[in-house]
Order: C-alpha cells, then structure tokens, then sequence
C-alpha cells in the first residue's frame, strides 16, 4: 500500500543563479537515472525532467505565484514507497513558470524559480524559513 504524501524537506538560496531561486529538495533513496530538467508541459523549454531509476517524478506544475511537485517512490526500492508532494500556494513574488525547471541527482531535486522582477529580493522569506506567503 502507498504511503500519504508528505511534504519533503527543502533548502531555499537565491545566490546559486543569477535571477532564480532555487529549492533544494531532499529525496531520501532517491536513485536518479537522467540529471536532465524539463518542463515538458512547456512547449520549447530545452530543459529535459529528470528520470528517476526507482520513482516516479511528476512534471511541477507552476504558476505564476505557486508550485505542485510530486515524487512517488517505487514500493521495492530504496525509497520504500514514499510519496513526496510539494506544494505551494502562494509565493512572495511572481516566477515565470515558462522558464522554471527542475534538476535532479542522487537523493536531491533542484527547483529553479525564474523570478519575474531580477532584482527583487526573496532573502526576507528565505530567512524566515518559508516561502509560502498565505
């Protein structure tokens, strides 16, 4: 039987690269097969999703204020079933969704968040733990 889905533990920076914040999610047993990181919902994106060797990643779904990401792990694998969801409804400011990607390695997924205004600030959030706004 699958597990519920539980939220994954993660690290915010905005100092990786210029423009975007970036979430360090932890996936514990997490085996990926392809570094790869596409968005394939969005046409012309050059990023390709990762591929996991014992899960299964869903492509992130994002707005323009919000994020949904799940990661379901194989039953007989290294993640025993767990079931990772990500879920963010309200960011402090706009991302635009066209240009966020994910990247993956063993035991991590990195989300990048394009911000919209390049020279506003998410430190204050970043700080503070969280940031989901509402």
């Amino acid at each position: 039987m699958a597990q519920a889905a539980e939220e994954p533990d993660y690290a915010v920076d905005e100092g990786t690269k210029e423009g975007f914040v970036r979430l360090k999610i932890k996936m514990n047993g997490l085996k990926i097969k392809s570094s790869g990181f596409k968005i394939m919902k969005f046409p012309g994106n050059r990023h390709p999703l990762p591929e996991a060797k014992n899960a299964t990643i869903e492509p992130p779904e994002f707005s323009t204020r919000g994020i949904v990401f799940e990661v379901k792990g194989g039953i007989d694998t290294d993640m025993k079933g767990a079931h990772y969801r990500l879920v963010i409804k309200l960011l402090p400011y706009d991302i635009i969704p066209s240009e966020s990607y994910i990247k993956g390695e063993d035991g991590w997924i990195y989300m990048f968040l394009k911000k919209k205004d390049h020279y506003q600030s998410w430190e204050k959030y970043i700080r503070e733990g969280s940031l989901e706004t509402a």
